[in-house]
């Protein structure tokens, strides 16, 4: 097989501390086994605020990665710790724009890579590819996996204008642009008509992880119910207060109790909730845990009966990335979500998987994963980073053929 080159461009990588690190990571592992040899520009790890220092990158890889320098501008460019929103246009990692795109000409000249391929959680990262897909005239992946949030959030609509004015400019000159959800991937086909729709393609997240070796990890405990949130929780968009008010209901029907269950949140603070925890009688069954690295997020659960996501119907279009991780745990997953989205659409293939979208459905399905012993034995592997990144190595190759 031809061992052609790829030049990615990604902010985040290890020892960032993000849910967006594990979809460039493991690109990066799996891509020399189906024929391509990644080179990376990534920025400078003085950015990274939150850090997991447990999370490594293989030698082979790292030997070809390639750091930019990179300044916060929110914070390098305010006066008395206040700046101005416009500095931080299009996004606050801007800075690194120009030493990444020095240093990406530099590597494209020596490596001469076939692809350049881009990605999120920032703009700059698209118009540095941007930059070099003009300036060498190479193919370019721009991966924006979900939809910009000025796109759906109407909380997010400053400089909403730039920020669709620079995304029509990426999208005009990109030959492909990635979503990880169908319902994504269409929704830029309704808004960009003039383009070809197989110019959006979908490449979902996925777990890592040898499902075989998971097959052997602990059960959980028989005494005990353990219902596992595993990620943030905000109001607009991840709003516990519907799964909260379920767990009540099942107590005052004595069906649960702080002996028989809990409902853990890992990372969370208790005090945000105290107030309503406490009105609806379950400060005893609802707890409350630091952040841990992924590797210990993902050992815990494999150890929970069952695991919980809440996606709003402001993300209707997006997948949140530790489903895949709690598909690879193996214990049945209840997503709280609206019908007509890209969670249900995915939860609804799995067997061991439940959605609900309101009070009376989430307590109905709550019962359900409490009383009885659900099947987590179907064939997953279609969900590995390993074939996601398959996917994207087929999408490299058909662009250079």
């Amino acid at each position: 097989m031809m061992n052609n080159k790829v030049l990615m461009v990604a902010l985040e990588l290890p020892p960032c501390r993000s849910a967006g690190v594990q979809r460039t990571l493991r690109f990066t592992e799996f891509l020399a086994k189906y024929g391509w040899q990644p080179h990376v520009i990534t920025a400078s790890d003085n950015i990274y605020d939150r850090r997991d220092e447990t999370q490594t990158i293989e030698p082979e890889v790292a030997k070809h990665i390639i750091r930019a320098k990179s300044i916060d501008a929110s914070e390098s460019l305010a006066i008395k710790g206040r700046y101005f929103q416009w500095m931080t246009l299009p996004d606050r990692y801007w800075p690194w724009y120009f030493d990444a795109v020095k240093k990406a000409s530099a590597v494209i000249e020596k490596e001469q890579p076939a692809v350049i391929w881009s990605t999120y959680p920032v703009l700059t990262a698209h118009l540095i590819a941007r930059k070099l897909k003009k300036k060498y005239g190479i193919k370019w992946v721009a991966d924006f996996r979900d939809p910009l949030q000025c796109r759906y959030d109407n909380k997010a609509q400053q400089y909403a204008w730039l920020k669709k004015w620079l995304e029509k400019r990426i999208i005009e000159s990109a030959d492909k642009v990635v979503f990880t959800s169908e319902r994504a991937a269409n929704f830029y086909r309704e808004l960009y008509t003039e383009q070809a729709a197989d110019k959006f393609i979908t490449i979902e997240n996925g777990f890592y992880g040898d499902d075989a070796i998971q097959a052997n990890h602990l059960e959980p405990s028989r005494e005990k119910f353990k219902l596992l949130y595993s990620g943030s929780l905000y109001a607009n968009g991840r709003d516990p207060l519907p799964l909260f008010k379920s767990i009540a209901e099942l107590k005052k029907r004595a069906l649960i109790n702080n002996k028989n269950f809990v409902l853990t949140f890992r990372p969370g603070q208790k005090s945000t909730f105290e107030k309503v925890l406490v009105a609806l009688d379950i400060n005893d069954i609802v707890e409350f845990l630091p952040s841990c690295s992924f590797d210990e997020a993902v050992a815990e659960m494999k150890c929970a009966s069952a695991t919980v996501l809440i996606q709003d119907d402001i993300f209707k279009r997006q997948i949140p990335g530790k489903i895949y991780d709690y598909i690879l745990a193996r214990r049945p997953i209840l997503a709280i979500t609206p019908k007509n989205s890209a969670t249900a659409d995915l939860i609804n293939k799995i067997s061991y998987g439940f959605s609900a979208q309101n009070e009376q459905e989430i307590t109905t399905c709550l019962q359900q994963l409490i009383e009885h012993d659900i099947a987590c034995n179907e064939d997953i592997s279609h969900y590995s980073r390993e074939s996601k990144t398959a996917q994207l190595a087929n999408a490299f190759d058909a662009l250079t053929e």
